[in-house]
């Protein structure tokens, strides 16, 4: 009898790649043509934010709240600038990166999926852009909830009603850059693997809680067994 597949999910910026800032000038980009916010984002912070958290804290400072056909307006214009930004200044993988996701997609025991704060469309365009898009089946995206934690609870949901049930994984773990991704981690028991490749310092990481922090995803061998696949 072969053994119950193992969910791994992972955080997209700072996690498997670097865009270079081109997320947030995008973001920039297309608030300025939809609300004429665009200065109001250089002081928020991104790291481990949902881009519908980020919008709301937007609208927040401006005493505005948005309509949802406000929210849809934003999103649909978002995509296209961050292509153009992607297309001017392309971003870079991580060390490591790819032989991960060839190693554990490969696999037939494994599940790979995303918990990111990226709207879908964003998350897909940074992973084509890298050419990683083909390693993962679902996830949660960062407009169907501001709160990380939900998403979360959102992508496992779904890769369970993927694999066949609650009980059809024999182990779950969530690999991210920011605290935040730790967190959401803990509220979906899956084992938190934090790598200090973002803006976050491997102490702080360990503070926020993590099971385990990488200084990169260089090592692949090491990685595979910590998952517990060798």
């Amino acid at each position: 009898m072969s053994l119950a597949p193992t969910l791994i999910l992972f955080d997209i910026d700072g996690t498997l790649l670097d865009t270079s800032g081109a997320g947030r000038r995008s973001f920039m980009l297309a608030l300025d043509e939809v609300f004429g916010w665009g200065n109001d984002a250089r002081a928020i912070s991104f790291a481990g934010a949902t881009d519908l958290d980020v919008l709301d804290r937007l609208a927040a400072q401006r005493g505005r709240t948005l309509t949802p056909d406000q929210v849809e307006q934003f999103f649909e214009r978002l995509p296209g600038a961050l292509r153009l930004a992607l297309q001017a200044d392309p971003p870079r993988v991580y060390p490591g990166v790819r032989e991960l996701l060839e190693t554990l997609s490969a696999r037939a025991d494994v599940c790979l999926g995303l918990v990111t704060g990226n709207i879908e469309p964003c998350a897909w365009a940074k992973l084509e852009a890298c050419h990683l898009h083909g390693h993962f089946t679902l996830g949660a995206f960062g407009h169907e909830h501001a709160d990380r934690r939900e998403l979360a609870r959102l992508a496992r949901h779904r890769a369970e009603q993927q694999a066949g049930g609650p009980h059809a994984f024999r182990a779950c773990h969530l690999i991210g850059d920011t605290p935040s991704d730790i967190t959401a981690a803990h509220a979906i028991g899956a084992t938190a693997l934090a790598v200090a490749t973002g803006s976050f310092e491997p102490a702080r990481l360990r503070e926020a809680g993590a099971h385990e922090v990488w200084d990169s995803l260089a090592d692949t061998r090491q990685i595979v067994q910590r998952l517990g696949l060798i």
